[in-house]
């Protein structure tokens, strides 16, 4: 069979729809995963998501985004709230799986594809991007940042949920929304298929 590159985008604490999803991609071992999105936020299986991907991780590749920069710049400070203090407990009982979460990388690069969280200015090379551009800002002059890339290899990315679903020449968002009653969406580069779970719940109202 041959080998897959599949996309998952912004899983936040969607434990229960992450493993739903994968079930229906019936993996197999060429397979490669990627995770385009925020591990967790303040809900409880912030913990089970970092886990089962840490347990795939010869399988399964993914980088930091916001939510889980901002949660590691705090990890230390008494601005944690209750379920951020429950996710640091958990990891420090585990050092091997938080040194793997901390050391992260902020972008992907393959042969045919960039994977980021969010932005990539085209004005700077892969490398002098910072890790608030990647992570955090959308747009330049008013206009969003895809509109301006003229790159040669395509951008996977995510971040912004109430967007939905873009798929351009050489761009490809799917943040579907999970934790607000939506999709948890995977894409696969190879066929342009795209698999999608159900919310099971609504986590956050909008």
């Amino acid at each position: 069979m041959k080998k897959r590159n599949i996309f998952i985008w912004d899983i936040h604490w969607c434990y229960d729809e992450l493993k739903l999803l994968i079930k229906k991609l019936e993996l197999t071992k060429n397979d490669r995963v990627f995770f385009v999105w925020d591990y967790i936020n303040k809900w409880p299986k912030s913990y089970k998501v970092i886990k089962y991907l840490y347990k795939n991780r010869e399988q399964f590749s993914w980088v930091l985004w916001n939510h889980d920069i901002n949660f590691l710049k705090i990890f230390n400070s008494k601005l944690l709230n209750k379920e951020q203090e429950k996710l640091k407990n958990k990891l420090l009982e585990h050092p091997k799986i938080l040194k793997f979460y901390k050391n992260l990388p902020l972008y992907i690069e393959e042969d045919n594809f960039v994977l980021i969280h969010w932005w990539l200015n085209p004005e700077k090379s892969l490398e002098n991007q910072t890790d608030i551009e990647i992570t955090n800002i959308r747009e330049i002059n008013w206009k969003a940042w895809y509109d301006f890339y003229k790159w040669n290899k395509k951008i996977i990315y995510g971040h912004w949920a109430l967007q939905w679903i873009h798929i351009r020449e050489n761009t490809i968002w799917l943040d579907s929304g999970c934790c607000y009653w939506k999709y948890l969406s995977a894409y696969i580069l190879e066929t342009w298929e795209l698999i999608q779970q159900k919310a099971l719940k609504t986590y956050v109202k909008i």
